[in-house]
């Protein structure tokens, strides 16, 4: 990430200095612009020591912040919250030519670049937060049983899909999988949502979930840990790298795709809460 520190003066701004900084693993995998910000105010804090501070950037940051929670843990925003709220800092829209922008930087092949003028939280396959209409819909689910007379318990995942009809909607499983018992729930949340993306190869589809996980991971977590190269800060392997790495293989085979959030053993007798039985 690249710094301007600028001081103003009656002529008009003066740069003092340029820095280039290295940010660590985890924030490498956030979005440029959630980058730039971290960047610019943590190297400027030990510099101005209190004084009044402008943030000048090319679109308002604190509405960056708002459009890309989906991206960010709820202690990551509060972070970020708390830089645009301290004393004597300000962020101001500037439409101008930035000086940062004259640091020289080479762009290296596959570096992500952003000119600021449109900000997109990515998901890998862009996927939506409300349903599709006219879409398939497709209901995604692990089981956990113990067989009462061996006591062997039985871990899987389902997919299931609903049909719409005339005046109903009848529902049928398209993918029973079957796990080894110590399989995480993790594990067979992803492996449940692999299969229905490769289901829906070519399709307009809705998928439900009740899993923060799994939903969390297609908006925004396995872009950021793609991103990070599916280390951790401390440089080790992410949990469950061999299935993020399969999902990224199927997320764009959909030809648009919804993943929905629904509540967790809801008891209902609406659509969503039969689906996800």
């Amino acid at each position: 990430m690249r710094v301007a520190l600028i001081l103003k003066y009656y002529l008009g701004q003066n740069p003092l200095a340029y820095y280039s900084r290295l940010l660590d693993s985890v924030m490498q995998g956030y979005f440029p612009c959630e980058q730039a910000l971290a960047a610019a105010v943590n190297k400027s804090t030990s510099i101005v020591m209190g004084a009044p501070l402008t943030l000048y950037a090319e679109h308002p940051e604190f509405t960056v912040i708002q459009k890309s929670k989906s991206t960010l843990t709820t202690q990551q925003v509060s972070r970020y919250k708390l830089m645009l709220s301290r004393p004597l800092f300000k962020i101001v829209w500037y439409h101008l030519v930035n000086p940062a922008t004259f640091l020289v930087h080479e762009v290296k092949k596959g570096e992500e670049t952003h000119n600021g003028a449109i900000y997109t939280p990515e998901g890998i396959c862009q996927a939506e937060d409300d349903p599709i209409l006219d879409s398939e819909v497709l209901f995604v689910n692990k089981f956990s049983t113990i067989d009462q007379e061996t006591g062997v318990r039985h871990t899987g995942a389902a997919v299931v899909m609903a049909h719409s009809h005339a005046a109903s909607e009848t529902l049928h499983i398209t993918a029973q999988l079957t796990l080894l018992s110590h399989f995480s729930a993790q594990t067979a949340e992803l492996t449940a949502l692999i299969e229905a993306f490769t289901q829906s190869s070519g399709k307009m589809v809705t998928i439900y979930s009740d899993s923060a996980y799994v939903t969390t991971t297609v908006h925004s977590g396995i872009g950021r840990w793609r991103r990070q190269g599916f280390l951790t800060s401390d440089g080790t392997p992410v949990a469950y790298r061999v299935l993020l790495e399969q999902l990224i293989d199927v997320l764009t085979l959909p030809k648009r795709v919804t993943m929905v959030k629904c509540g967790a053993h809801m008891g209902g007798r609406d659509f969503i809460s039969w689906g996800m039985r």
